[in-house]
Formats: structure tokens, C-alpha cells, sequence
């Protein structure tokens, strides 16, 4: 059986194609036009929206089409306040789980937002914590000095910034690394044995610059989608 799984996020859509669990390719930027033309090599399809106002409205009664809220049978057992979390943290946390089973899991996607999500060894989401991502901090540097240049964010960096623009580098990617290590540690004191997993647009800054030991997964969302689908297919 193929099915699709669809994240439309804050900047892009991006489409993956399951055959059972394997994943059999990954496209970004995906258009509407481009998912109607798949819909008609696949048999199931799973959209997860941060939008209030998603492209893919089209698909909300198609009888082999799910678009994930609050009110779709998981496979854990949300603690979080069922009406406001993102499609996409749950999504997530259900990869997560399937990853490390009976583990607990910290998730930390690193895209427009940063967010960090945590399931524990009972398949129990019970929430994390957001905040601002690379470009996001860039920007707002701009936007509220009359003097700082608009950059993007780059992977070699140095501690101490010789110029202006190796600071705002310096400033902003050591500062997400620091952050990052923090929140792990002071997860780690409550739970000694979690397993760490990043993913997102921006995993290429902290996959391999983190102190902690973590696990990279690009196609997190995407797996947790697609289980997702698998969990449902007596709904269908």
C-alpha cells in the first residue's frame, strides 16, 4: 500500500511517499496540483497543518484522506491541551515513540520555531516548549536595530566574533547550541536515561555540534505521520 504523509509548515510543503513503513522518497515544495497527481498512484494520504488555513481544504470529506487535529485516534495518550497543539508536535512525539518504545523521548525540531516536545516510556505527550528558531532570531535582529545587517544563519562559526556580522552569527548559533544543551541537561536530571532526537530544516547547525548524545532524524515528522495512517486504517 502507498500513502502520502503531507507537512505543511510555516515557509513550505513538504510530501514524503511511504510503501508499508519504508519511505520511499521525499519531495519540498510540493504544490496542490502535485499532491492530486500523486493521489492517484497512492491509496492513503495524511496531512499535518500549522496553518488556520490550509491549501489542502479540498481533502477534508475525501473518504481516504485524513487531515490530523485534535480529534484523530493516536497511538499515545495526549496530556496536553487537546484543542491548541500543533498537528505537528503530535506527529513528533508519535515518531518518537515508535523509535524508541518504552524510552523516554525528548523531541527538538529546529525550524521557524524551535520546539521541544517530550514523551515518556508510557507513550504519554505531555508537552515542552517553543521557541524563537535560527531565522527568526536573524530577522528580529534586523527588524529592531537601525544598524545590524539581515543575515542567514552559516554552520562554521567562532566563539568570539572579530566583526559585526561573525557576532551576530556567534551570538545567535552558539546561543540555540547553549540553549539547547541546557534543556537536555535539565531534562536529563529528571529523566537519567531519555533519549534526544533532532530534527527540522535547521538540524545541519546542531546534529554534530551538540554536546550530548543525540540522534538526527530528518524524516521524524514524517515516519510519525505515516504510523499515524497505519494506526487508522480501520477507520477507512
Amino acid at each position: 500500500m502507498k500513502k502520502i504523509t503531507i507537512d505543511e509548515g510555516n515557509t513550505s510543503v513538504k510530501l514524503a511517499v511511504f510503501e508499508g513503513p519504508q519511505l520511499v522518497f521525499k519531495e519540498n515544495y510540493v504544490t496542490l496540483n502535485r499532491v492530486e497527481a500523486l493521489c492517484k498512484e497512492c491509496d492513503r494520504l495524511i496531512i499535518s497543518s500549522v496553518k488556520s488555513n490550509t491549501i489542502f481544504d479540498s481533502f477534508l470529506n475525501n473518504e481516504f484522506a485524513i487531515i490530523l487535529n485534535s480529534s484523530t485516534p493516536i497511538p499515545i495518550t495526549n496530556k496536553y491541551d487537546k484543542v491548541n497543539i500543533g498537528a505537528d508536535r503530535i506527529a513528533l512525539a508519535i515518531g518518537a515513540a515508535e523509535t524508541f518504545p518504552n524510552a523516554d523521548v525528548l523531541v527538538i525540531d529546529a525550524g521557524t520555531c524551535i520546539t521541544f516536545d517530550f514523551i515518556n516510556s508510557k507513550k504519554e505527550y505531555l508537552g515542552g516548549s517553543i521557541s524563537p528558531g535560527i531565522n527568526m532570531r536573524y530577522n528580529a535582529l534586523h527588524k529592531y536595530t537601525s544598524k545590524l545587517p539581515l543575515l542567514e544563519g552559516v554552520e562554521d562559526i567562532k566563539l568570539i566574533g572579530k566583526n559585526t556580522e561573525n557576532s551576530i552569527h556567534s551570538g545567535i548559533i552558539n546561543g540555540v547550541r547553549s540553549e539547547l544543551d541546557g534543556i537536555i541537561e535539565r531534562y536529563t536530571k529528571i529523566f537519567p536515561n531519555l533519549k534526544v532526537i533532532v530534527t527540522g530544516g535547521d538540524i545541519k547547525f546542531f546534529d554534530k555540534a551538540l554536546k550530548n548524545s543525540i540522534f538526527a532524524n530528518p524524516n521524524l515528522l514524517m515516519e510519525g505521520l505515516n504510523k499515524i495512517l497505519d494506526y487508522n486504517e480501520s477507520y477507512f
